[in-house]
C-alpha cells in the first residue's frame, strides 16, 4: 500500500464489492486542519493564519503544520502544529483539539485515530496575527 494513501474497509461482505476505498493522507491532512481552526483558542495550524485562510479556498492544498502516518494496525497517527490565542489555558484547549480532531477523522474517513500530538508553536494575540500577515503581504 502506498504510504500516503490509507485503504478503509467497507464491511464485512466484500462479495459484489467494486472495488477499494483509498483515502488520501492529504484529504485527511484537510479534515485536520478545518477541524482545528474551528477549535476555540486556536488561531492557526502550521504556517501564519493569511496562508491557512488562503489554503482553505484554494484548490492548492497544503501539508504545512499536519503530518499524518498509520502505525502497524492501520490506524491514523497525526501530528499538529498550532498557534493558540493569548489567555487560552493551553493545556485543556490542546485536549480539545485532540478530542475534536480524532472525532472529525474517525467520522468522515472510518477509520480509527491512534493519537493526535499537538505541537504549541507559539501564541499570539488574535489581533496580531492578522497584524504580522498584512506586514508580510506588502
Amino acid at each position: 500500500m502506498d504510504s500516503q494513501e490509507s485503504t478503509i474497509e467497507t464491511g464485512d461482505d466484500q462479495e459484489g464489492s467494486l472495488g477499494q476505498i483509498k483515502v488520501n493522507h492529504t484529504v485527511v491532512s484537510t479534515i485536520v486542519k478545518m477541524a482545528a481552526i474551528n477549535v476555540t483558542g486556536v488561531l492557526a495550524v502550521g504556517g501564519n493564519f493569511v496562508e491557512n485562510f488562503i489554503a482553505q479556498i484554494s484548490s492548492k492544498e497544503s501539508d504545512k503544520g499536519v503530518r499524518v502516518s498509520e502505525d502497524e494496525a492501520g490506524n491514523y497517527q497525526i501530528e499538529i502544529r498550532v498557534f493558540m490565542e493569548y489567555g487560552v489555558e493551553l493545556a485543556k484547549t490542546a485536549e480539545t483539539l485532540q478530542m475534536i480532531v480524532a472525532k472529525q477523522v474517525t467520522n468522515m474517513t472510518g477509520k480509527p485515530v491512534a493519537n493526535v500530538d499537538v505541537i504549541i508553536e507559539g501564541v499570539k494575540m488574535a489581533d496580531e496575527i492578522g497584524e504580522e500577515d498584512s506586514q508580510s503581504s506588502e
